[in-house]
C-alpha cells in the first residue's frame, strides 16, 4: 500500500548565481515580490 505524506511543503528550492551586479538585483526583485522558496 502507498501513502502519501500529504502536509509535505511541495515550495519550490530556489537557487541563485549572480555574476556583478545581477544576482543583487535578483534577489532584490525576489524579495519585493515576497516570492518565497
Amino acid at each position: 500500500m502507498i501513502e502519501f505524506d500529504e502536509n509535505r511543503n511541495m515550495g519550490a528550492k530556489v537557487r541563485i548565481i549572480g555574476i556583478g551586479g545581477g544576482g543583487n538585483n535578483a534577489i532584490n526583485t525576489m524579495i519585493s515580490y515576497q516570492l518565497l522558496g
